[in-house]
């Protein structure tokens, strides 16, 4: 499995902060409603890269790792970022697919 991969520094990194930073690495549209509603939406379209969803393109054996530095040290809500994770992989797995993001907190 290749893998592409982010690295965020969540220290001190609002809702807000971290939807602009997810904007910017992953190419998401002009139109990315800034919420965890949309970063769900744009994030289960990586595999679908006519979709226009990310600039970010995954094949079908591709997954994308978030490195995230000091999440303990966000002030977003980390339980609801993990869950918009767990959310994208249960739309990949129910579809018969492979877990496509996976998050990995680095100190």
């Amino acid at each position: 499995m290749a893998n592409h991969s982010i690295e965020i520094d969540c220290s001190g990194m609002t809702e807000l902060s971290l939807n602009i930073k997810m904007k910017e690495l992953l190419g998401f549209p002009d139109f990315y409603g800034m919420n965890w509603d949309a970063m769900i939406d744009c994030l289960s379209y990586m595999r679908q890269p006519s979709a226009g969803m990310s600039s970010v393109a995954l094949n079908d054996d591709e997954a994308l790792v978030i490195y995230c530095k000091n999440l303990s040290e966000a002030s977003f809500d980390i339980a609801v970022f993990i869950d918009v994770i767990r959310a994208v992989n249960e739309r990949e797995i129910n579809a018969g697919n492979s877990a496509q993001i996976f998050l990995c907190p680095i100190p």
